[in-house]
């Protein structure tokens, strides 16, 4: 009966450090860094074309939510890559910038259909986003 208690906790055991081996972090370096935040740079700009889009009254209710949703799902599954990677020393500060600018840019496509048909509403969120935009292309520069 010890015999297969040992043998149970010696594969938990080997079955956990396993587990533990495969969920390590990829390491991020420069260059996939930069890569990074030119995506974020990009789903930046491809929001802020929307936002014009709905403001101009060119858009639908029902399109608007969905490509505010595709949006955000696409600002999700960015973040999370990030925080799935390790920075590489000299890269972390801008890996913490760009995870933190798509977080801002989350909270603002998420109150985009909100603000459907409110004008000031919508300019406002522009400015937020361009604001983000700049604040991420700076990051950017300094790689």
């Amino acid at each position: 009966m010890c015999g297969i208690r040992l043998s149970i906790t010696a594969f938990v055991l080997l079955l956990a450090a396993g587990l533990a081996s495969c969920s390590h972090s990829k390491t991020i370096n420069r260059d996939d860094a930069r890569s990074e935040i030119k995506a974020a740079v990009s789903l930046v700009a491809e929001s802020t074309l929307f936002v014009d889009y709905i403001h101009e009254g060119r858009s639908t209710r029902p399109y608007a939510d969905g490509h505010a949703a595709y949006l955000e799902d696409a600002v999700q599954q960015s973040l999370n890559k990030l925080k799935q990677t390790e920075p590489e020393p000299g890269t972390a500060a801008a890996v913490h910038e760009c995870s933190a600018q798509l977080e801002l840019l989350d909270r603002e496509l998420s109150g985009i259909p909100a603000k459907f048909g409110h004008d000031k509403a919508l300019a406002a969120a522009k400015e937020r986003m361009t604001s983000i935009r700049a604040s991420l292309e700076k990051v950017g520069s300094s790689l």
